[in-house]
């Protein structure tokens, strides 16, 4: 933990009260805060920093998300607790990510959710930040997960028809046929591809 504490001590007071695995980041700034919050309390706590007096200035940035499969990390005994790391990154989760930024704090904080791969249910916070909108669009997209009470479920990127998630580990990155134009058949032509591991 750092010395002097930037963001307002109710914020790691209602924290504390969710067992809630905070950290603060000293390599990137120390105005950064990194929480990890349990998924029914996510849009509880958007409501919250909304409506809190010093926190009402805050503003979604980013939100996306990481596949968990098959995820191995390095990390340093003295900087993260291993077993909870352990438990942490595993099959079958995802890890999604809310940053915000407090302009009158002038402080940066990340909201960390685990969601199952299998479930993928999240509350959507288009309500409270409307830029939320657009960046729950494509992580829905890109991640195949599924936000409850959006108002807008349209697709950004791919097709209405894909229901895959490219982002996604599972995703295949080559496809199990070629199709082309053929100009000397004047037909559009289908050719099976050969796998070949690598």
């Amino acid at each position: 933990m750092q010395k002097s504490y930037m963001q307002p001590i109710h914020l790691f007071l209602v924290f504390e009260k969710l067992n809630t695995k905070i950290w603060i980041s000293k390599k990137l700034n120390l105005n950064h805060s990194i929480m990890l919050i349990p998924n029914n309390w996510f849009y509880a706590i958007n409501l919250f920093i909304k409506k809190e007096l010093l926190m009402s200035t805050s503003t979604l940035i980013e939100n996306s998300a990481i596949d968990c499969q098959n995820y191995n990390i390095d990390t340093d005994q003295n900087s993260l607790d291993q077993n909870f790391l352990e438990n942490f990154f595993f099959n079958n989760k995802i890890l999604v990510f809310y940053n915000y930024y407090n302009y009158f704090l002038k402080s940066k904080y990340t909201f960390f959710l685990i969601i199952n791969k299998l479930s993928k249910n999240l509350d959507s916070i288009d309500r409270i930040y409307s830029n939320a909108n657009w960046l729950e669009r494509e992580t829905s997209e890109m991640y195949g997960i599924n936000y409850k009470w959006k108002l807008d479920t349209r697709k950004l990127l791919l097709d209405y028809s894909k229901i895959e998630s490219p982002m996604l580990k599972e995703y295949q990155t080559e496809g199990t046929q070629d199709v082309f134009y053929n100009i000397f058949e004047n037909q559009v032509t289908a050719t099976k591809n050969e796998t070949v591991e690598l």
